[in-house]
C-alpha cells in the first residue's frame, strides 16, 4: 500500500459516527527495540479504536440507535413486590415486557439492565425506550413493582451516549447479587438488526472532516516515522 493511501473504518449508529483512518506500520524481526516501541504505539492505537471492543463500546452503539428521542426509566420495587433474588427479578421483567407488548401491539426496541449492588443495594431495572413508543404515564401504568423514575437518554446538548453506556456497565457479576455469567445489559433483537455494518474503504487523506451540523465528541491523532493514526467521533445534531 502506497504512502499516500489510508485505510478508513467508519461505524454509524443513529446520529453517532465513529471513524478511524490509519497507515499501519509493518513489524520486522530486525527492528531495534526503539523502533518496535514506536511501531507498537501506532498499532495499539489502531487496536484500541475498535468500535465494538468492550462492553461499553457495544452498548454505546446500541444506545445511539435510539437517537435523540431515547428515554431512560429506573424501575424500582416497593417492599411488598421486591423479589428475593435475581431469578425473581428476571421473572418480573419478562412479565412486564409481555405486558408492554400486549399493550402496544407492535414491535418496539429496548435496552435493559438489572442492578442491585450499588445505592441502597436493592434490585432495580434500568430501561431505555423511544419516546414515541411509550410515555412515562404508560410505563408507570404497566410497571407492577413500584416507583418509576425517568430522564432523557441525552441530558443536555453536551451529553453523549457513552456516559450512559459506562453507567450501565459499572456493575460486575459477583455470584451472589448478580450471578456469574449473567449479561449485564440486554438489547432487543430488532435493535441489533438496525446497526449498520462497519464501512471499510481506502482514501488518499488521513483527515477526518466533521460536518458542520455535528458536534465533535472525541478526536485524537498519533504520528511517527513508521505510521499514522487519526480518530474522531461526532454526533449529528437534531434538525
Amino acid at each position: 500500500m502506497g504512502k499516500d493511501t489510508w485505510i478508513s473504518i467508519r461505524q454509524r449508529a443513529g446520529p453517532l459516527v465513529k471513524e478511524v483512518r490509519y497507515q499501519r506500520p509493518t513489524l520486522s524481526k530486525g527492528d531495534l527495540p526503539s523502533v518496535r516501541r514506536e511501531k507498537n504505539e501506532i498499532l495499539r492505537h489502531i487496536r484500541d479504536s475498535s468500535f465494538r471492543r468492550t462492553p461499553v463500546d457495544r452498548l454505546e452503539l446500541m444506545l445511539a440507535l435510539f437517537g435523540h428521542s431515547g428515554q431512560v426509566y429506573c424501575l424500582t420495587f416497593e417492599d411488598q413486590f421486591l423479589p428475593p433474588d435475581f431469578k425473581g427479578v428476571r421473572r418480573v421483567w419478562r412479565n412486564f415486557l409481555n405486558a408492554m407488548r400486549r399493550y402496544r401491539e407492535r414491535p418496539f426496541d429496548y435496552v435493559y439492565v438489572i442492578e442491585g449492588k450499588h445505592g441502597d443495594h436493592r434490585y432495580h431495572i434500568h430501561l431505555v425506550l423511544r419516546g414515541q413508543d411509550f410515555t412515562l404515564a404508560e410505563v408507570r401504568y404497566l410497571w407492577p413493582g413500584g416507583h418509576v423514575d425517568h430522564e432523557p437518554l441525552l441530558l443536555s446538548p453536551q451529553d453523549d451516549f457513552r456516559r450512559t453506556a459506562k453507567y450501565f456497565t459499572k456493575e460486575r457479576t459477583d455470584g451472589v447479587v448478580l450471578p456469574i455469567g449473567s449479561r449485564t445489559w440486554v438489547a432487543s433483537r430488532g435493535l441489533y438488526q438496525q446497526l449498520p455494518p462497519i464501512e471499510k474503504t481506502t482514501t488518499k487523506s488521513g483527515q477526518i472532516r466533521i460536518p458542520s451540523n455535528c458536534r465533535r465528541l472525541r478526536q485524537e491523532t498519533k504520528s511517527n516515522p513508521f505510521g499514522q493514526y487519526h480518530y474522531a467521533s461526532y454526533l449529528r445534531l437534531p434538525s
